[in-house]
């Protein structure tokens, strides 16, 4: 038993990517890769490879019977002369009726529909990749920007002790700068743990054991790349409308099928028979088939109408939630943009200023320390607001992209 636990341990860890192949940090484009290679990728492919399979299988023909007997009198000879009669026939079914080709055109559109599935995989899985690295890269900036915080914070503080330590600033001053320095160190804290959060969903997404991968390159950078190009419209491209279409297509498959099989396959019979002491022979040649009378297999076609009546409907309810996703994605990210377009015009020259004139003020002592850590604390939650702003407005772009097939 622990050789057998051994072997499938050694093989889970085999169809696993080492992590010394796994790079410790990763682009878009590379995660996009390495997501075609994913677990749930390779299974959707086998899953295409099996459809095939059954494609070869439906288009082989009946394999023919053999029958040998022999007979040997027991008492007096009255089905034969001889002292022994062999017989041997050979029976071979004839779809005469199409159950054949209904069979081969039933398996092509499962063929297409496991491809169709295939493709679909595919795009999620990139899909869900691209997200996580998206995250994972939004949550190292935000990192960034908290220990820049907690640093500024630090550097007031600073300030402080100087000012108490002159007689400018009151024990009050340092007790409300450690409190803020705290609050500013616990606050990076929570963003390093998001980090890790999303370095195992970024790993898990790519079928991964134990990486802890670093995203590479900026927030703006991948922006700026989706960007370039605009997502087309949503058509028949798409990779769920088509696996929609596709599986209508095979459920109508199988209702051909299953009128086809209602009529029954006859078969037709060769054979031979001789007799030995006297030899004696005689050919036959004749026909077999079933008499539908007791069961007419309507209810298999009944049952196949069904499926087929619930898969179009199926197909109209994926397209209409396209065609609503795509649109809200397309409305989501125009207002992400322009939210971003005002943040960017209002917010910056009110930090520099407000930050500046509320530091001079308390250095000379007409201000509070109260208003300083007020426009520090302002301008650390506008650069984090910045930055979700930016990840969303990715997020809204990868699907669009994802939902028109484009990833």
């Amino acid at each position: 038993m622990r050789r057998r636990e051994a072997l499938a341990l050694a093989l889970a860890l085999a169809a696993t990517p080492a992590l010394a192949q796994l790079p410790p940090s990763v682009t878009l484009d590379e995660v996009l890769r390495l997501a075609e290679r994913s677990p749930r990728v390779t299974a959707a492919e086998r899953e295409a490879d099996a459809a095939r399979a059954d494609r070869d299988a439906a288009g082989a023909l009946p394999n023919p019977s053999l029958t040998f007997g022999h007979s040997r009198p027991s008492g007096p000879h009255t089905m034969f002369d001889g002292s022994s009669q062999e017989q041997a026939t050979v029976e071979l079914p004839v779809p005469v009726f199409g159950q054949r080709g209904a069979r081969m055109r039933a398996a092509d559109l499962q063929v297409g529909r496991a491809d169709s599935q295939r493709r679909l995989t595919g795009v999620e899985s990139k899909r869900q990749a691209a997200l996580a690295y998206l995250r994972l890269l939004a949550a190292q900036e935000q990192l960034a920007a908290r220990n820049a915080a907690a640093a500024e914070v630090e550097r007031i503080r600073g300030v402080v002790v100087g000012r108490l330590e002159s007689g400018m600033a009151s024990r009050y001053d340092q007790a409300r700068a450690d409190a803020e320095l705290s609050l500013a160190r616990l606050a990076a804290q929570r963003a390093e743990s998001d980090v890790s959060e999303q370095q195992a969903a970024l790993a898990a997404a790519l079928g991964a054991l134990a990486w802890q991968p670093r995203a590479a390159g900026s927030l703006a950078e991948v922006q700026r790349s989706l960007e370039r190009g605009e997502a087309q419209a949503l058509a028949d491209a798409s990779p769920a409308a088509r696996l929609a279409r596709d599986e209508s297509a095979a459920a109508q498959g199988r209702v051909d099928l299953a009128e086809r099989e209602r009529f029954p396959v006859p078969s037709i019979a060769v054979g031979r028979s001789w007799t030995n002491s006297p030899f004696g022979a005689a050919n036959y040649i004749g026909l077999t088939s079933e008499v539908p009378i007791f069961d007419t297999r309507r209810a298999q076609a009944d049952r196949a109408r069904a499926e087929a009546a619930s898969a179009r409907e199926r197909e109209r309810a994926v397209n209409a939630t396209l065609q609503a996703d795509y649109q809200r994605h397309r409305d989501t990210l125009r207002q992400r943009r322009a939210a971003l377009a005002r943040l960017d015009q209002d917010v910056p020259a009110l930090q520099g200023s407000f930050l500046e004139m509320a530091e001079s003020a308390y250095r000379l002592g007409k201000g509070s320390l109260f208003e300083l850590l007020d426009a520090r604390r302002t301008q650390a939650e506008a650069a984090v607001a910045r930055l979700e702003l930016v990840g969303a407005i990715i997020e809204s772009e990868l699907e669009l992209r994802a939902l028109a097939g484009e990833l």
